[in-house]
């Protein structure tokens, strides 16, 4: 969304003895190919940035299906990493940026929306006396 963003996501993992671990991730807002200029290199980052989004969100539908037996961590590295955070033994919280301007009307949008879907996934904590 502005010339300083490094459209990439970045996580950084704080682990807490050998028993918890901590991820912080950063994600990089998905593009849209038609905004972007001629500038090939550009249009091929948000591609990826865009695929890795399409997995991570396909992680969230398949947590929220109460029946599903796979669910697609392996398809990005993004899902690998963030494997025992999104799922299982965990706490999972998201903060969600928007923008109030109306050209950014269609992002915030989506942002919400995924917001929305996370909030669906619930996760069960294992060893509780």
């Amino acid at each position: 969304m502005n010339a300083q963003s490094s459209r990439s996501h970045t996580i950084c993992t704080i682990y807490f003895g050998a028993v918890a671990k901590l991820h912080l991730v950063d994600l990089a807002g998905s593009e849209q190919l038609f905004s972007l200029s001629d500038n090939y290199l550009l249009r091929n980052e948000a591609r990826k940035i865009n695929l890795s989004l399409h997995y991570l969100e396909q992680v969230m539908i398949a947590l929220d299906e109460p029946n599903r037996h796979h669910i697609p961590y392996r398809n990005s590295t993004l899902t690998s990493i963030l494997k025992d955070s999104l799922g299982g033994n965990g706490i999972t919280s998201m903060i969600a940026v928007v923008s109030m301007d109306r050209y950014n009307q269609h992002q915030t949008l989506a942002t919400l929306k995924f917001a929305q879907r996370t909030l669906r996934v619930s996760n069960y904590l294992q060893g509780i006396i």
